[in-house]
């Protein structure tokens, strides 16, 4: 869909009932500009377009600016802010810049267009609750994927290794060791010695 600016008024009839309510990026919206306003280039300049819901929501897009010889193409990509709501939607253009070192503020009006209500049963959300919804568990599931990944490529694998080996280590030093067994001299006479077994022969006890 294109518009065509006349000065500084933009007509907007073509998009009058375009936009539906909870559409995100659903159309594409050319504003077709002449690059000079009152001797001023508007070629360097940064545009975007503002606009009021029928709720009182502002939204705020940049857009992409594209020079054609004497005219200046706009590509307004229509995001999810503009179509929160249904009813009236009030648009503006703004542009800003510096041409021969002073900075520019220009705006262009926008007659308000109309967002359809989007078709909605009793038994279902809203359609930007249930949208909302969707983005939150796409956006809790992205996060959470991220953290597993940034998780393990934290991960030491050659530390872990070194903390096994020195673990093995020390369990078989442990287990090297002799078992010591206290006794007295008549006790170990009279039992049959173990192997790797260090007796500690012990005084017997005086009644």
């Amino acid at each position: 869909m294109e518009l065509y600016a006349k000065g500084k008024n933009i007509l907007t009839h073509p998009i009058g009932r375009l936009f539906i309510q909870g559409e995100k990026f659903g159309d594409t919206v050319k504003i077709n500009l002449n690059r000079i306003y009152e001797g001023v280039d508007l070629a360097g300049f940064s545009f975007a377009v503002h606009g009021i819901t029928s709720e009182g929501w502002e939204a705020v897009q940049a857009l992409v600016v594209i020079v054609r010889n004497d005219k200046i193409v706009l590509d307004w990509d229509v995001s999810s802010d503009f179509t929160l709501n249904s009813g009236k939607l009030d648009l503006e253009l703004r542009a800003s810049g510096t041409y021969n070192g002073v900075e520019r503020i220009l705006k262009f009006n926008m007659p308000s267009v109309e967002v359809i209500p989007t078709v909605n049963g009793r038994n279902g959300p809203l359609p930007e609750t249930g949208e909302q919804l969707i983005s939150q568990i796409n956006g809790a599931a992205a996060a959470g994927l991220q953290e597993i990944q940034s998780e393990i490529e934290a991960f030491d694998l050659e530390s872990v290794e070194e903390r096994l080996d020195n673990i093995e280590a020390d369990t078989a030093i442990y287990l090297a060791r002799p078992e010591v067994i206290p006794v007295t001299q008549a006790e170990y006479d009279h039992s049959v010695h173990k192997q790797n077994a260090l007796y500690v022969i012990v005084e017997e006890d005086e009644e």
